[in-house]
């Protein structure tokens, strides 16, 4: 685990540094951040809101943290709970623009979108899946030292956003392959990871 919380540090100094250098103007540091939180702003913000919001959603977020990023404070906290309170705060806005723009028919089909209204009315739930969503580095350095049959597995079901089904048709592979990717990915991240509270 040590070379894990190692690569962590690492990674929040190349963070910090990347910041540093948006402050400055530097879109090409913009974009670095931009690769490295788009997937999971974006797979959080499908949770809770259609994908052509969602879209627009994390552009905005990106935006918003191109002319805020001198209100980050690293002595307040880490840049992660800084950038990810932002998402939540351009979600919350969203909401309910976004809910009077929902028919009843939309809402009545299952499946085809979460009760956004319950979403919107537990702010801690919400608050909690940004958290666990967002606070894992360490889960994104883990997933880098699985195979990489594994990681693309991982990568594209839990933080892109597919099914099995949808991957296994993607890569035209039998679905209980995509399955034992996934199962045996999972238990190595099991390994890497120390147990969470």
């Amino acid at each position: 685990m040590d070379s894990i919380s190692a690569i962590n540090s690492q990674e929040q100094q190349a963070i910090e540094e990347l910041v540093k250098r948006v402050r400055l103007g530097d879109t090409q540091a913009l974009g670095a951040l931009y690769d490295r939180y788009a997937g999971r702003v974006y797979a959080f913000l499908l949770r809770a809101v259609q994908r052509e919001l969602a879209e627009e959603l994390l552009q905005d977020v990106f935006v918003a943290l191109w002319q805020k990023v001198y209100l980050y404070d690293p002595q307040r906290g880490s840049f992660n709970a800084w950038f990810f309170t932002l998402v939540r705060h351009r979600l919350y806005d969203a909401l309910p623009k976004y809910q009077k723009h929902q028919s009843e028919d939309l809402l009545s089909v299952p499946g085809v979108v979460e009760s956004v209204a319950e979403l919107a009315g537990d702010r801690s739930d919400l608050e909690d899946q940004v958290l666990r969503l967002f606070r894992d580095e360490e889960l994104r350095r883990a997933v880098n030292h699985l195979p990489p049959d594994q990681r693309q597995t991982i990568m594209m079901t839990y933080f892109g956003g597919l099914s099995h089904r949808e991957l296994a048709e993607k890569l035209n592979l039998p679905v209980s392959t995509i399955k034992g990717r996934a199962r045996l990915g999972l238990q190595r991240l099991r390994q890497l990871l120390p147990e969470q509270s």
